[in-house]
């Protein structure tokens, strides 16, 4: 299985509509891969928010209006912030019956007041035990960063660590949300709490935007990524289900499930996308990643372990904190940097020798948890 072409567009408030936002990103990508659209067999929709943000649900017909020479199955794949991968993986199921897979993820979420995103994004959380309750994402993941200061000794300063390096990193991405943003320490330090221990640069941002990918079942051409490993695994949907709260369950098992089907090691990584929704679960992530061992991942992000020149790149397109979390798009948007990185294409932000990257892409709070490899030799 191959990745043969990647697409995405600028993430951020933008004006473009969703199905122009849809549009643009499927032609970027078809026009990186060595392919046409006729050559692609069938096509996966990614979007969570489509509905309450936009009014517009049924978007793989929606798709379809936007390539009106084509009959194709067209299938939209929703589980909240991870509906970018698990369409992918989904594809990747589907190409035993097609050779060659267009997905695609799009959301148009700037529009609307503070209130109604929170209610719209609460939606990924249980309705009776979560949202009834007033427990909003920012909240939930407040909980985790208190659990994991509790038991290993993470501070404050330690997230400021990450967020600082990813909005740094998302200077030297063009289409990154924050590429025009500079960032000091200070900003992040003195920002207005939002649910303590978090403050305002904890969290990332509501966006606009698309992403998506081409696969195949087989090589095209020399530019052409692997994929060598794909995992996903559900969890209980609420905090209160579970008897863990510095750990994602889910996400440990995808990853322990990718690694075995890549027959590869977390040490063999050279660079990982992770869905660092709020900056606590980067450290969560490069735990249940296996990349550092519990309670490591605050020592690995003070010794910049994770910077672009680092030991284990991390992020390096500035994550959902500083790239941009337009939530169908954002797994393939992972996608997009790790096979620009692999085919040593990304320029200012290039991680040298790169050979094998993950993607790390997260529903909820570990509700839905999906891993991806890659691999370019070469």
């Amino acid at each position: 299985m191959y990745v043969l072409g990647v697409g995405r567009t600028k993430f951020g408030v933008l004006t473009e509509t969703m199905p122009e936002l849809a549009y643009q990103a499927m032609y970027n990508a078809i026009n990186d891969s060595p392919i046409s659209i006729e050559d692609i067999g069938a096509v996966y929709v990614s979007n969570f928010l489509g509905g309450p943000y936009e009014k517009q649900l049924h978007l793989n017909s929606v798709v379809s209006s936007l390539l009106p020479e084509l009959r194709l199955p067209i299938i939209r794949v929703e589980t909240a912030c991870a509906s970018g991968s698990s369409a992918l993986y989904q594809a990747i199921i589907a190409l035993s019956r097609f050779e060659n897979i267009l997905i695609v993820g799009v959301e148009k979420m700037t529009n609307a007041s503070t209130e109604e995103s929170s209610q719209n994004l609460g939606m990924a959380g249980d309705r009776l035990a979560d949202q009834t309750q007033g427990l909003i994402f920012p909240a939930h993941y407040a909980l985790v960063a208190q659990q994991h200061m509790e038991k290993y000794g993470t501070t404050h300063e330690d997230l400021e660590l990450v967020a600082f390096k990813n909005h740094g990193n998302s200077r030297l991405n063009p289409l990154a949300h924050f590429n025009h943003k500079e960032v000091s320490r200070e900003m992040i330090k003195s920002a207005p709490v939002i649910a303590s221990p978090l403050n305002l640069f904890d969290c990332s941002p509501i966006s606009d935007g698309a992403a998506a990918v081409v696969i195949s079942k087989n090589q095209k051409s020399d530019r052409d990524v692997r994929i060598t490993g794909s995992s996903l695994f559900t969890d209980h949907i609420s905090l209160s289900h579970r008897r863990e709260h510095t750990s994602l369950e889910a996400a440990k098992l995808a990853s322990k499930q990718a690694y075995e089907q890549a027959e590869i090691t977390p040490k063999d990584l050279d660079i990982v996308e992770v869905h660092d929704c709020f900056t606590i679960n980067e450290l969560v992530a490069m735990e249940d990643l296996g990349i550092c061992k519990p309670g490591e991942s605050k020592d690995w992000v003070r010794e910049e372990k994770t910077t672009i020149k680092g030991e284990v790149p991390i992020n390096t397109d500035g994550g959902l904190k500083a790239d941009g979390h337009p939530i169908g798009a954002t797994g393939l948007a992972q996608v997009f940097e790790v096979t620009t990185q692999l085919r040593g294409e990304a320029e200012g932000r290039q991680v040298e020798g790169a050979k094998i990257g993950l993607t790390h892409n997260i529903g909820g709070v570990g509700g839905t948890a999906v891993v991806h490899i890659f691999e370019r030799r070469g």
